[in-house]
């Protein structure tokens, strides 16, 4: 992956980050280290996973099953992730801190999607 590549995952990164520190802040929360344990994660998984997947932009069908294999990974890992995190977060942290891990993991999984998608769609209309 391409350092221009990646720049739209990490300004993606820096905006949610921003969004979660400021409704942290209008619901008068402390933004701990389990939030920045989230973002974190979601911002290197989402690296990792667009620079594997991006390498078979030009053959879909592998293209296809590294995408949904992303998926399924992300998946397993973000549940890994969320539990260890709840099992050591202070006890103030635990709902408000599943709410956000929710939430990011949509907001970066139709990020990634969204991105992918385009990825492919400019590999079909670059073919002959």
């Amino acid at each position: 992956m391409s350092r221009s590549a990646a720049l739209p995952i990490l300004l993606f990164s820096a905006a949610v980050a921003l969004a979660t520190w400021f409704a942290l802040y209008l619901s008068e929360r402390p933004f701990g280290w389990p939030y920045v344990v989230m973002l974190g994660y979601f911002a290197v998984i989402s690296l990792l996973l667009h620079a594997w997947q991006e390498k078979s932009a030009g053959e879909v069908k592998v293209f296809m099953r590294r995408f949904m294999t992303g998926l399924v990974v992300k998946l397993m890992l973000s549940v890994v992730v969320l539990v260890v995190l709840l099992v050591t977060a202070p006890d103030g942290y635990r709902k408000p801190m599943s709410i956000a891990f929710v939430l990011l993991y949509l907001a970066f999984l139709g990020f990634s999607t969204g991105r992918l998608v385009m990825l492919i769609r400019k590999g079909d209309t670059a073919a002959p």
